[in-house]
């Protein structure tokens, strides 16, 4: 069982009672909000701790304030099935436990809601090419991968010979994911930007979704941007927008002087944002700007200070088609302006107003013209504080969440 949630005075816990029966499946799109004092479990991912813990604290802080109970829990753990209320955070594929535990609960089981963060197949993918996807992702049930190594012990790890059924996985699975990914870049007008493994994921969390509905225990699915709302709702998915709003985890303004003129904050070791970084740092060099990137192990209050200390972020695309919003809330929050490819989404934030949006080989001048001009760059960055203080929050994506149930 995960220790108990401190904040100031609140405690957040799940008591053990009988767990909700309900019949069939939400429409995913509109409830009757009326969840006061109802118990909910917010299901984060062991694996990538720092962030996760970050946004599921705060969403159950939000979830408090509406007058909630809430805890956090990670994938398998009783309190989550003993919930009325399931939340899982980013993706399915970070709970292989749960998904095979509600599978077979049957009737009594809580109502279960994913917010997907992560990215989606593009929008343009042919039917075929997904249709090769999908059956590729199908290895990881057929080899009883239903759950994640990282929450089993070494010798559990033995006995389930667990390593090798996920490289017999990736074996089986590898031609169908790369003849989607060869299928994908034929029919798309542009040439797509990722490599196959990137729509190994994309395909195996499209394949999760479409297994969960059809099993008939995902009641409600809410994702965080409008491609991925759109992508959902044209394949037959009801699917709420509803975009991550900021936090106090995501950092704040602290008054420090802004040394650094430029930041990266990513990981990036080969592949495209690697050769766009590369040129970048030499483009902004010739007209003696120097580009900070941090890569690894910046979280919290150490994410928080280097923004605070920055001028301008960059963002590059993982995704062309599938923006990083978060990393948009961290910067405003502390004052950074962002200088982004373009996403492809006007909302939650707007090119022009929020943040300044150019095309990859336009990235250097739109950097060096922002710093040129301190005044707009200043306007910039209190347009975004502003608008993630009074519209853009996290507690108005969970009272969004709350009206699903």
């Amino acid at each position: 069982m995960l220790p108990h949630l401190r904040s100031g005075n609140r405690r957040w816990c799940i008591r053990r009672e009988s767990p909700v029966i309900h019949d069939g499946m939400g429409d995913g799109l509109k409830g009757n909000g009326n969840t006061e004092g109802m118990r909910w479990a917010v299901a984060v991912d062991r694996k990538d701790e720092w962030l996760a813990m970050e946004l599921g604290r705060a969403v159950c802080r939000c979830l408090a304030d509406c007058g909630c109970r809430a805890a956090l829990v990670h994938d398998g753990e009783a309190e989550g099935l003993e919930a009325a209320v399931l939340l899982l955070l980013v993706n399915l594929a970070n709970f292989p436990a749960y998904c095979h535990q509600l599978r077979r609960a049957g009737r009594r089981r809580p109502r279960v809601i994913l917010w997907q963060m992560d990215p989606l197949p593009p929008p343009n993918a042919s039917p075929q090419a997904e249709a090769v996807g999908l059956t590729a992702g199908r290895w990881r049930r057929r080899l009883g991968l239903s759950r994640s190594a990282a929450a089993m012990s070494r010798w559990q790890k033995l006995a389930t010979l667990i390593r090798l059924r996920e490289w017999l996985c990736k074996v089986a699975s590898g031609p169908g994911f790369r003849r989607a990914w060869r299928l994908m870049q034929n029919y798309a007008p542009e040439p797509l930007e990722v490599d196959w493994r990137q729509i190994r994921g994309l395909m195996q969390s499209w394949r999760n979704i479409l297994d969960a509905r059809q099993e008939g225990w995902l009641d409600h699915l809410a994702a965080s941007t409008l491609q991925r709302t759109h992508f959902l709702k044209a394949r037959g998915i009801p699917a709420a927008f509803i975009p991550v709003g900021a936090c106090e985890e995501f950092g704040c303004e602290m008054g420090l002087a802004r040394d650094i003129e430029v930041l990266f904050l990513g990981r990036v070791k080969h592949g495209r944002r690697a050769a766009v970084l590369a040129r970048l740092r030499e483009e902004l060099l010739e007209r003696g700007v120097a580009l900070q990137t941090v890569v690894d192990d910046c979280y919290g209050a150490t994410r928080t200070r280097l923004l605070n200390r920055s001028r301008v972020l960059v963002n590059l695309n993982t995704y062309p088609w599938s923006p990083a919003w978060i990393r948009f809330l961290m910067a405003a929050r502390c004052g950074a302006v962002v200088v982004s490819e373009p996403t492809g989404d006007r909302e939650p934030f707007e090119p022009g107003v929020h943040y300044v949006a150019a095309a990859t080989n336009e990235l250097a001048a739109a950097v060096r013209l922002l710093l040129a001009d301190e005044p707009a760059r200043a306007r910039m960055a209190a347009a975004a504080s502003e608008h993630c203080r009074e519209r853009l929050t996290l507690v108005r994506s969970v009272e969004s969440l709350r009206l699903l149930v």
